[in-house]
């Protein structure tokens, strides 16, 4: 029997670092294609590893962990608002010699109104919704059974 990629990579001591290429990629937020371009072999192989071999698919699903994480946390630095310093360096001849002078510049972000809402929303729910009070009154309707819901199909059955 044919040993398959993983087997290979096993044999030749590569299997840690084709893991470790597999978490970075999928960390970086790379499609699963690159990923598998990286490792020089076709989609569809890596698809079929990573469904076969926990530890391909656990260094797949840790990498979008990473990701999500990174952009959850980038979201919430965007949210709060944040400080960038930029130094322009500058270097001047003078009489007594060479001179370097370094400037810093301070820049403040605001806060995003936008990425505050969507964090509110996705951790604290309904609470902070723009739909909260339509929310609630269909739950009103729901509780006194005002709204009857009916099935598509059988209105079409009837005509």
């Amino acid at each position: 029997m044919r040993k398959d990629n993983y087997q290979e990579w096993k044999e030749k001591n590569e299997l840690n670092s084709k893991l470790d290429t597999i978490k970075k990629l999928a960390g970086s937020g790379v499609s699963i294609n690159v990923i598998a371009d990286k490792l020089g072999i076709s989609r569809r192989t890596f698809i079929t590893l990573k469904n076969k071999y926990k530890a391909i698919e656990e260094a797949y699903e840790t990498g979008k962990e990473i990701f999500k994480a990174n952009i959850i946390e980038a979201m919430i630095k965007r949210a709060l608002g944040f400080k960038i310093t930029d130094e322009d360096q500058y270097i001047e001849e003078t009489s007594r010699g060479t001179r370097k002078r370094i400037v810093k510049h301070i820049k403040e972000m605001p806060p995003d109104i936008a990425a505050m809402k969507y964090l509110l929303v996705t951790h604290f729910g309904r609470e902070f919704s723009e739909k909260k009070y339509e929310l609630e009154l269909m739950e009103k309707r729901i509780e006194k059974e005002i709204e009857e819901w009916t099935n598509a199909d059988s209105h079409e059955e009837d005509k």
